[in-house]
């Protein structure tokens, strides 16, 4: 019996599956403008390996129908106010559609029984987009990050794994920070590292098979490695070190303000052990690092004190601070850095540049520009810029910003994709989106990560922190990070 019921229940979805939903021929009335949809997924270049970008449609009817086709043959239809798109034949489509066009019809049905239909279109881009994408889930905040993770999401699909998260420690139970899962080079060689704060904590380095825990605080250094830049070639990684506070305000609508006391670059060198400075001037503040593709110049933000102005009253200037883009040319032959030159000065306009990345071939300086601070995350006026680094040129990204915070960003390996964290929707969570940059360095529209069921952000209290691109699935399992973790940390010495 039970059988007999599997087996009609398969068959009836199977049937369900086939029938083509019926597309309005009579009564249409073509609108102007796009349609409101949830999420807003129209007018976009998108990847042709790209998950189904299903959405709901925000307007009144009593009845909806959504066609898809590209003008090849190929056709899709959606009956309901949600829009979801078989994931086998969107893929087909997507392949069929390469340096074309997707055309949508999105048809709503009034209580007249008058159909109104409007249209738009999204291009499908020649290039791919890196397969998967690591993200940081966390609380919106500070205080609570017991059920903090770190997860991969395959983005050909709805697949999301945990690649590590607080409760996992056997240990010490939840109560600890992990953060800043960064690749070396999009994890085309399987290097990456995972920073863990608190209880037995260290900089987990994971290299071939590999995991070593690496303990980089000691008398020469402010804080143990924070935010992370591998050498594209050598066994090199720089970090910043930073001294981090936040203050809080009794005004409702000021966001809490995070600024450095102090913070300079250290660089680890993986096989030797060994950690020495590369920034460390006891008047600048120096942070984010980031390596040319060539590996023969490293980037990374700096900011001057204001005269009068030092580390233990910089709170009550925070507002002046502002931060310039440095880059110091290195020689891989002998580790030698050069003296820094300026490359954004961004404090000359009033504004504070931060987060440098340089695309993998080498054109294009992504940052993030604001009237202040060290952090912009919580800064509303913060927007992505673009340096040419042919020419000098520097431009704001028009079509991938929005009127809410973006911040955090970085590049697909074929340098057309990016993936940046922005508050755009509600100001208040930081969701995944990502943005086509063509070889002239035109950004498109932004479109956030797609997901199964379009409410899904909506509904999920949780923030997507630190997106990174990863070429392949990350290789270490839980219990492999878990153990490298609960061991003892070899100590990094520092060489003058």
């Amino acid at each position: 019996m039970i059988r007999k019921r599997f087996l009609l229940t398969a068959l009836a979805a199977l049937c369900l599956s086939c029938t083509k939903i019926a597309v309005p021929t009579e009564g249409v009335e073509d609108k102007t403008g796009v349609p409101e949809i949830y999420p807003d997924y129209t007018g976009l270049v998108i990847p042709p390996n790209i998950a189904p970008l299903n959405f709901e449609i925000a307007m009144q009817g009593q009845e909806y129908v959504t066609r898809i086709s590209n003008g090849k043959g190929k056709e899709m239809t959606a009956g309901g106010k949600t829009a979801e798109w078989d994931i086998d034949e969107w893929h087909s489509m997507l392949t069929d559609s390469k340096g074309g066009t997707i055309d949508y019809e999105v048809y709503v049905k009034d209580e007249t029984g008058k159909w109104d239909r409007y249209r738009f279109s999204n291009k499908v881009a020649e290039e791919e987009i890196d397969p998967y994408v690591s993200y940081r889930l966390i609380e919106p905040l500070y205080t609570q990050y017991g059920s903090l993770s770190i997860c991969q999401r395959d983005l050909s699909s709805w697949d999301e794994e945990t690649v590590f998260n607080n409760s996992t420690h056997t240990t010490y139970g939840r109560q600890f920070c992990i953060n800043c899962h960064v690749p070396r080079n999009n994890y085309r060689d399987g290097a990456s590292q995972i920073h863990v704060r608190q209880h037995n904590g260290g900089t987990l380095i994971m290299t071939g098979d590999s995991i070593e825990k690496v303990n980089m605080k000691c008398d020469s250094t402010l804080t143990s490695g924070v935010y992370t830049a591998w050498h594209p070639t050598l066994d090199l990684i720089a970090y910043s070190t930073n001294e981090t506070r936040q203050m809080f305000f009794s005004f409702s609508d000021t966001r809490p303000e995070v600024f450095d006391l102090r913070s300079d670059i250290i660089l680890y060198d993986i096989k030797a052990k060994t950690i020495r400075n590369v920034a460390n001037d006891p008047e600048l503040l120096e942070t984010y690092p980031a390596w040319h593709p060539d590996g023969k110049s490293l980037y990374y933000a700096a900011a001057r004190y204001p005269e009068g102005v030092t580390a233990e009253t910089q709170k009550d200037h925070y507002s002046e601070m502002r931060y310039d883009i440095l880059r110091r040319r290195f020689d891989p032959a002998s580790g030698v850095f050069a003296e820094p030159d300026t490359v954004v000065a961004a404090s000359a306009q009033l504004q504070s540049a931060l987060h440098p990345r340089i695309s993998p071939d080498g054109r294009w300086l992504l940052y993030c520009k604001a009237p202040y601070g060290t952090f912009h995350l919580p800064h509303e006026e913060s927007d992505l810029f673009m340096t040419d680094l042919e020419t000098g040129e520097e431009r704001r990204l028009e079509n991938a910003n929005s009127d809410r915070p973006e911040s955090y960003h970085s590049w697909s390996s074929n340098s057309r994709w990016i993936v940046f964290s922005s508050r755009r929707e509600d100001g208040q969570f930081t969701r995944p989106y990502i943005a086509y940059v063509d070889e002239d360095g035109v950004d498109s529209k932004a479109f956030v990560m797609p997901q199964k069921d379009p409410s899904h952000y909506a509904d999920f209290m949780k923030s997507y922190n630190v997106p990174e691109f990863f070429v392949q699935p990350f290789r270490f399992t839980r219990a492999r990070i878990t153990k490298a973790l609960e061991g003892t940390a070899h100590d990094a010495e520092f060489v003058f």
